[in-house]
């Protein structure tokens, strides 16, 4: 495998407001000098001074113009009516991932060459146990963020794709701000999501067939881009 320039490390209430920009002001204070002649021929000068002024400039909008209306998505918003229940986001968190409902699922990934099996982490009904949409986020996070063993690094295809998978570490450790935590990371060495080469967006899962099982699993694709 050709030298590579940099080395991968390895591991075993709704908010409102408009605001209003504060009203400068500004204060003027003016002195004149005035000349008179008395009628002996001598002059004379007189020293009068200006009161201070006061220049405001309008506001940035009249007082009868409503204000805007800002409204928070609905997953997150508070449930004001009855405080005492959980909020939508909560509730979608906790539903099936899967309907009907099922114990267990499969996922994987065509740019990756894990498996990532799903069960419930907590009894999430009466009824039984079922996998939720908490389950599947925990567990694909979990997954990715696992470090990647030498013997697995050694085994990409190409040095094409070993090239893609260490500019994915390098990106993602130096988009740490904090030097002593982008070194940690550093530290941890190539991950799985690092595999994903860049497509870190999440797309969405799809079945892959009707009949694809996995130890009694049904099998989903997880898409990315």
């Amino acid at each position: 495998m050709p030298a590579l320039t940099k080395r991968v490390r390895f591991t075993s209430i709704n908010a409102m407001y408009s605001p209003i920009p504060s009203t400068p002001y500004a204060f003027t204070t003016s002195t004149a000098t005035s000349v008179s002649q008395s009628s002996d021929g001598s002059k004379h000068s007189k020293r009068r001074r200006h009161s201070s002024t006061l220049t405001t400039h309008p506001r940035p909008f009249p007082l009868d113009v409503p204000e805007p209306i800002t409204r928070i998505h609905y997953l997150l918003a508070f449930p004001s009516a009855a405080p005492y229940q959980l909020p939508p986001l909560t509730y979608d968190l906790c539903s099936p991932a899967t309907d009907p409902p099922v114990s267990s699922l499969t996922i994987t990934c065509p740019y990756l060459h894990w498996e990532f099996p799903i069960t419930p982490m907590t009894l999430a009904s009466r009824k039984g146990p079922y996998v939720s949409v908490r389950d599947v986020i925990h567990a694909l996070y979990r997954g990715l963020r696992m470090a990647v063993h030498p013997l697995e690094y050694e085994a990409l295809p190409s040095v094409e794709t070993i090239t893609n998978v260490n500019e994915a570490y390098f990106s993602r450790c130096n988009s740490i701000v904090k030097k002593k935590a982008r070194q940690e990371e550093q530290a941890k060495g190539v991950k799985r999501v690092d595999f994903l080469m860049g497509r870190n967006r999440f797309l969405g899962l799809s079945k892959k067939s009707s009949t694809s099982r996995k130890g009694g699993s049904m099998v989903w694709e997880l898409n990315v881009s």
